[in-house]
């Protein structure tokens, strides 16, 4: 192989190498180009430094370049990366368009070089070192949201949700998707890649124009697939989504996020996170969950300002649940509540359960649980929560929870929730049909400012097996009780206080077939009397004080 000589007046010289430049009678420019660059000294600094050869100091790092690649976005550079992958060490990549075939090694290239297959674009890392995340912005992500990112930010996922390595979005863009992003959960058969999907936002901001959601957390594993398959994980970090194309357009389903997808499975190895995620604009829905197996996740300082979230579990045999919520914020209005729970199996039952909100306010006409059909809803706990619900339409709800049909509702837990504001019940609960409750309790609240007269602080008909235990009803009521029992029967109403602006007639009113009824140990402020009972059945009342 031919020795590449250095051009050019050498820094340096050998006193050999001198000696044979001025004797050889040759120009200065020959007798330079006669210098070959291990001849030639090359020392960083003047003193303290060790010197070597320039050949040396040049043979530090290798190039693309170094083996022919041309990077004119014409020439075809397969051969040039073929053998620079097999050389020792780190390539770098100049700053160029290389057209290759084949995938470069990952780890084993870098530099700021575009690398294409066909018009794909390939991944080559910007930096030396070992790749603990794949940078988006290689994928040839639009510089603002005025251009479609849809197709890049896809090949970007696809790229690092094949590898199980972390994808980080450039800090502070703003992406626009005219399309669904799609990250596959857990795998479709026995052979696919192991996919532990990181999303590091970086506090970038997804600008949707999707008629549907966003980012699509979508499972692979069919129902019936092979047990295990559906086991995965997932983490987004940091990201905000911002509704305002695809709300403009009217685009109908609209949303940020939804996980899950009917007929498919998917479960967290661990808890799954969406942690510090802000969407706004979207006026739907804006995160949902659904499918036949959708657990294991944990939502972290989640913001929802409007359209709030979603978990349906509409198909026979679906379990959504093992979910946790803390310290989120949901928004909605009265056509999307901030917080739908609904389940609606119809053959079998389907089941929504383990889902717990903990120091979460909801802002607008509340929460709904639903169950019907066949539906199943049990093991849900709201702790902490704040319901605002100032300026909502009449008959707007903070929580109203309904079963009819076949339903089950068991072991729901509302503990110290403060609920101000509404134009409509604090807190209604009906059931139905063959509908049955078991086990209903609501513990701590503090009710104030309920604001129109038909509407009252808590509301139960036909709602058996019910306890609501040291709550507090204060500032403005002005319906004719604070508690309502209809038609309810196993109802326990102890140890609350009652103390309006302006008292009530009654603390509670009692009707229709309503039995065994324990009203024991509250304290309340009345104009008219304690209770209005006009129930048929069992009704106790014990130690309580009117003043």
């Amino acid at each position: 192989m031919e020795r590449r000589k250095f051009i050019g007046v050498p820094l340096a010289m050998t006193a050999a190498a001198a000696t044979a430049a001025l004797t050889s009678g040759a120009s200065v420019a020959q007798q330079s180009s006669l210098v070959d660059a291990k001849d030639v000294g090359y020392s960083p600094v003047d003193g303290g430094t060790v010197a070597r050869s320039v050949q040396n100091k040049l043979r530090e790092g290798l190039s693309v370049k170094d083996f022919g690649a041309i990077g004119d976005g014409v020439a075809d550079d397969s051969g040039a990366f073929a053998q620079a992958a097999a050389a020792v060490g780190l390539v770098y990549v100049p700053v160029g368009d290389y057209a290759v075939t084949a995938e470069p090694a990952l780890g084993k290239f870098y530099g700021p070089g575009r690398v294409r297959i066909g018009s794909a674009r390939a991944y080559v890392h910007p930096l030396p070192g070992p790749v603990n995340e794949i940078h988006a912005d290689v994928f040839g992500l639009a510089a603002n949201e005025h251009a479609d990112s849809a197709a890049a930010l896809q090949a970007a996922v696809d790229y690092a949700n094949d590898r199980a390595i972390a994808l980080a979005l450039p800090a502070g863009r703003r992406i626009r998707v005219d399309a669904t992003v799609v990250v596959k959960l857990a795998a479709a058969a026995v052979g696919d890649p192991a996919r532990r999907f990181l999303l590091k936002g970086n506090n970038c901001e997804i600008m949707a124009n999707v008629a549907g959601p966003a980012l699509h957390l979508a499972p692979q594993c069919p129902v019936g697939g092979v047990p295990g398959l559906e086991v995965g994980y997932f983490q987004v970090d940091n990201l905000r989504f911002n509704g305002y194309f695809a709300n403009e357009s009217g685009l109908a389903g609209r949303c940020a996020i939804k996980i899950g997808e009917i007929g498919r499975k998917f479960a967290g190895f661990q808890k799954c996170q969406l942690r510090d995620v802000f969407a706004l604009g979207f006026n739907a829905p804006t995160i949902k969950l659904t499918g036949a197996l959708t657990r294991m996740v944990n939502f972290d300082r989640v913001v929802v300002n409007d359209g709030g979230l979603e978990i349906v579990a509409s198909e026979d045999a679906s379990f959504i649940g093992d979910l946790d919520f803390n310290n989120c914020q949901f928004g909605g209005t009265a056509a999307n509540p901030p917080i739908r729970i609904e389940s609606a199996g119809a053959g079998t039952s389907s089941e929504i359960r383990g889902v717990r909100f903990y120091g979460s306010v909801i802002y607008g006409p509340g929460t709904l649980l639903y169950a019907h059909r066949k539906g199943r809803i049990g093991d849900i706990w709201f702790n902490s929560m704040q319901w605002e619900g100032n300026s909502n339409p009449i008959g707007a709800h903070a929580l109203w929870i309904a079963l009819d049909n076949n339903a089950d509702l068991f072991q729901v837990f509302i503990n110290d929730p403060y609920v101000v504001g509404f134009n409509g019940n604090a807190m209604l609960f009906e059931r139905f049909g063959a509908a049955t409750v078991k086990a209903v309790s609501v513990r701590g609240a503090k009710i104030n400012e309920i604001m129109t007269a038909q509407y009252r602080p808590i509301v139960l008909t036909q709602f058996d097996n019910t306890s609501i235990l040291d709550c507090d009803f204060f500032g403005q009521i002005a319906a004719d009780s604070c508690v309502s029992v209809y038609n309810a029967s196993n109802v326990a109403i102890s140890r609350c206080r009652s103390t309006p602006n302006a008292a009530t007639p009654y603390f509670a009113e009692i009707s229709g077939s309503s039995n065994r009824v324990l009203l024991v140990n509250n304290i309340a402020d009345t104009r008219t009397d304690f209770i209005a009972n006009t129930a048929s059945g069992s009704v106790v009342t014990d130690n309580n004080i009117n003043f």
